[in-house]
């Protein structure tokens, strides 16, 4: 055995025990090796909850640009059956106005109702709202002038 000595001296208190300090502080080092500090999990969790606040942020615009992209596309929908619709009258000889009136929910459905109002104001008819004389002289109408006038109130 080594002798013993006496220590008087904090630097030989620190000597004589720094090298049972290192090996303790390699040995908890390897123990605890791949463990985080306090101070780190707090830095790391700061960092995934800025990651998190940006993911969800990113998310909600996406969310609100879908939003408005399905308002397109139900807009367009809309505009192409309003289109649809308008054709459908018009090839049944309505006015564009009764359009927006056919009913149903596909182009059968709008036809036979399109077809249905033309021959309703086909067997209609109106009282004529004034003379188709014209005024002024006094005189006669003509032929023309009274197929004309018959056309616009007949809405043919």
């Amino acid at each position: 055995m080594s002798e013993f000595k006496i220590i008087e001296t904090q630097e030989q208190f620190d000597a004589a025990i720094s090298d049972r300090l290192k090996r303790d502080r390699e040995a908890y080092a390897k123990k605890f090796e791949g463990y985080k500090s306090p101070a780190e999990i707090e830095k790391l969790t700061e960092s995934l909850n800025m990651q998190i606040k940006a993911l969800e942020d990113a998310a909600a615009a996406t969310q609100q640009t879908l939003a408005e992209k399905d308002a397109e596309i139900a807009k367009g929908a809309q505009y192409r059956t309003d289109l649809e619709k308008t054709r459908i009258a018009l090839a049944a000889g309505l006015k564009i106005d009764y359009a927006d009136r056919l009913r149903g929910e596909t182009e059968e459905e709008w036809k036979a109702d399109a077809e249905m109002l033309a021959k309703d104001f086909a067997s209609v008819h109106i009282a004529p709202l004034g003379s188709p004389e014209p005024s002024g002289s006094g005189g006669k109408a003509t032929s023309e002038q009274f197929a004309e006038w018959f056309k616009d109130t007949m809405n043919i």
